[in-house]
């Protein structure tokens, strides 16, 4: 069995009938379903007969059960607000980019001892497609209906490293009426603070690559959904980046709240492995409001 057709049986199918699982417990009909992730109903009738347990079994064989909690709240979340385009965007390169990480090797080689010797997916190469990414991010946010509620007054930002730096959006994203916009594509440069901030993080936590910041609201609920810090006081953007990347020297956490200073409003900084991942989380806080 070639890479391709291994990724298809050991990631792709219990990948799909996990997130149908989700979708149907928040309560989508499976017609919809299908059309939220590009398959036809009968599919995701087949995928719902086999418990969700028994597709979190498959995947936990190679990766833990952390990441496998992020990728699917970040699958779902593209699914509901992103479309259906832009979800298999996510899954397909996640596929690819897993192949050329050689983790399946290992799995591949155990389910076929003939391929002992094979290297085919160190040839793989994988195009960071960063803006496309924080795109992604900021149509997620833009569809959610409390979203706009976690805009500080500094206004919001959502940024990811890229080969080219960090990028963000010019100007930062803004409410315009009960919705998130922003007047330019996302671009690198476009928010130094947020991209020293994530840089910093990203040295002590390579994992890490993307931030947004949002209002200073919710804590105890986030507290009950995620891993939180509290920071502060910050009497300066330096300070800020001093005071959050102290407490990542100890342990990873998804959302840092930063009590601000003297002419600095109070936010929380918001990370995560790319930026759907950020805006998965800060989907769940605005649910907080």
């Amino acid at each position: 069995m070639i890479p391709v057709e291994f990724v298809v049986e050991a990631v792709l199918t219990p990948l799909k009938g996990l997130v149908a699982h989700e979708l149907v417990e928040r309560g989508y009909s499976q017609s919809r379903v299908g059309q939220l992730l590009g398959i036809s109903q009968p599919a995701v009738s087949s995928y719902l007969r086999n418990p969700k347990s028994q597709y979190e079994e498959r995947l936990l064989k190679f990766m833990d059960r952390q990441e496998l909690h992020r990728l699917t709240r970040s699958l779902v979340a593209l699914a509901e607000y992103a479309g259906v385009e832009e979800f298999l965007r996510y899954v397909n390169n996640y596929a690819v980019a897993l192949l050329a990480s050689l983790r399946l090797c290992p799995l591949h080689r155990a389910a076929y001892p003939e391929l002992k010797n094979c290297d085919i997916c160190k040839d793989l190469h994988v195009y960071a497609e960063t803006e496309r990414s924080v795109e992604r991010a900021f149509e997620i946010l833009r569809r959610c209906e409390n979203c706009y509620k976690l805009v500080p007054k500094v206004l919001m930002n959502i940024v990811e490293l890229g080969p080219s730096g960090g990028v963000g959006y010019p100007g930062r994203i803004y409410v315009e009426g009960t919705q998130l916009a922003a007047r330019e594509k996302p671009r690198p440069g476009a928010s130094r603070f947020l991209t020293n901030l994530v840089a910093e993080v990203n040295k002590l936590h390579p994992e890490i690559k993307a931030v947004a910041n949002i209002a200073y609201l919710a804590r105890d609920c986030a507290k009950a959904k995620m891993s939180v810090a509290e920071v502060g006081p910050s009497n300066s953007e330096e300070e800020i980046i001093k005071n959050v990347v102290s407490v990542f020297r100890g342990d990873v956490y998804d959302v840092v709240y930063d009590r601000g200073g003297s002419g600095i409003e109070p936010n929380a900084y918001v990370f995560g492995v790319d930026a759907v991942d950020v805006a998965s989380k800060i989907l769940e806080i605005s649910k907080c409001l």
